[in-house]
């Protein structure tokens, strides 16, 4: 008899055009994206958008940068 195991799928944050590998699997997707920050400052002020999820199953996060607001 064998025992089922559960995989934890990969992450990966898509910002526009480029997939970022997910540096820390152990924290939430928030958090691990906050490790980003230094190295791309638009992810300071973005938000993470519902993960989809590929057939290989992989889970990717878009990347919503913050609008520009304009005064007037």
């Amino acid at each position: 008899m064998t025992t089922p195991t559960i995989a934890t799928p990969l992450r990966v944050f898509r910002l526009g055009a480029l997939e970022l590998a997910d540096p820390d699997a152990s924290l939430s997707a928030e958090d691990a994206l906050a490790l980003y920050a230094p190295n791309f400052p638009q992810v300071q002020g973005a938000t993470l958008a519902a993960p989809e999820y590929r057939a290989d199953g992989t889970l990717v996060y878009p990347v919503e940068r913050p609008l520009v607001k304009t005064k007037g």
